[in-house]
């Protein structure tokens, strides 16, 4: 009886004539070697929330190249209907599960490349990083893992959502380095409501809250340059500063241990003692790549309001304020926010 050939033997004949680059099977391939080799994503989430302009991105670059990190390289958007609100996850609709989490933010970044504010992608100069990824094969790979795990609570959800994330970044330099210890990335506003803090602590009690306060007038001045119009009223913009400090402290003395509040002054100016209390507090190894701002293991330029000619950490940006500030307006913010910010500072050097 003659013996029938394996299934490699058969693919090989029948490829033996086509010319490899006009078959159309890759997508599917690429597919199943990623199911095949999936590097599952079921660490603490570590989530950088404060007001904008206040040191997020810059914190959520100095994880990127951290062996030990899962980092998110945008920020994180899976909050329905704002990217600020914490998802609430209905564990009777999976339908629904990946819809509502889906960032699409992917598709700009994968379409146009990643740059950290849209509005600069085509001004001269400016770095436009690739970024590879499909969300076809993110979908596959949630729904695999759905599957596979049967999700009975929010965690388990997100943790298939990540897994996919992470998964579906096709040059993702960090997958597979570890062991992982931690998924961090950054959500601005989230922390500023406390129904947002609590069912972040719901889905993740081993989770870890970041805020970062900076100087009122540092941040008044980076702020009101990035979006004019809306922060013209000096008192109503450090209002919106304040309740994004105060709910930081708030948090901080609800939670304990779980909420660390850092300035953006002790992360700029003294950054390795900053990233060691940062890295012995979250769990992972203190490491030089927590000193060095990166997007996919690429060093970065600072996201400033005023531009940044160089890579890394810009020390001068804290004192900027003195020459964009006039006495009065500084005076001013100072009356308003001095108070709330020398509170925070203590917290942050205790």
């Amino acid at each position: 009886m003659r013996r029938r050939p394996d299934l490699a033997v058969l693919l090989r004949r029948r490829r033996r004539d086509e010319v490899p680059w006009e078959r159309t099977d890759e997508y599917e391939a690429l597919c199943k070697a990623r199911l095949e080799h999936l590097v599952q994503v079921k660490e603490p989430l570590v989530l950088i929330s404060q007001i904008q302009r206040s040191g997020g991105t810059l914190l959520s670059q100095l994880f990127d190249s951290h062996p030990e990190c899962h980092t998110h390289p945008s920020e994180i958007y899976i909050g329905h209907p704002k990217k600020w609100n914490w998802p609430a996850v209905d564990l009777a609709r999976p339908e629904r599960w990946f819809a509502e989490l889906y960032e699409r933010p992917v598709e700009l970044h994968l379409h146009e490349g990643y740059v950290k504010e849209k509005e600069l992608r085509s001004e001269p100069g400016q770095e436009v990083y690739p970024f590879l990824f499909l969300p076809a094969i993110q979908r596959r790979i949630f729904e695999a893992c759905v599957e596979a795990t049967r999700p009975a609570t929010q965690r388990d959800v997100l943790d298939c959502y990540f897994t996919s994330y992470f998964n579906a970044w096709l040059d993702n330099q960090n997958l597979y380095t570890g062991p992982k210890r931690a998924v961090t990335g950054f959500t601005p506003r989230l922390a500023m409501e406390e129904a947002n803090v609590r069912r972040f602590f719901d889905a993740y009690p081993d989770g870890t809250l970041i805020s970062v306060v900076r100087d009122p007038r540092g941040w008044y001045a980076s702020a009101s340059t990035y979006r004019s119009r809306q922060y013209e009223d000096v008192a109503e913009a450090v209002g919106l500063w304040a309740q994004s400090a105060e709910a930081a402290l708030v948090a901080q003395s609800r939670y304990g241990d779980r909420v660390l509040v850092l300035t953006y002054e002790q992360l700029v100016l003294e950054t390795e003692a900053t990233m060691r209390r940062v890295a012995e507090r979250i769990g992972i190894s203190m490491s030089p790549a927590l000193l060095t701002p990166t997007f996919n293991g690429r060093p970065v330029r600072a996201n400033s309001s005023e531009g940044a000619a160089a890579h890394g950490i810009v020390a001068a940006r804290v004192q900027a304020h003195r020459d964009m500030l006039d006495d009065s307006t500084s005076a001013r913010i100072e009356e308003l926010g001095g108070e709330l910010y020398e509170r925070a500072v203590a917290l942050a050097q205790a």
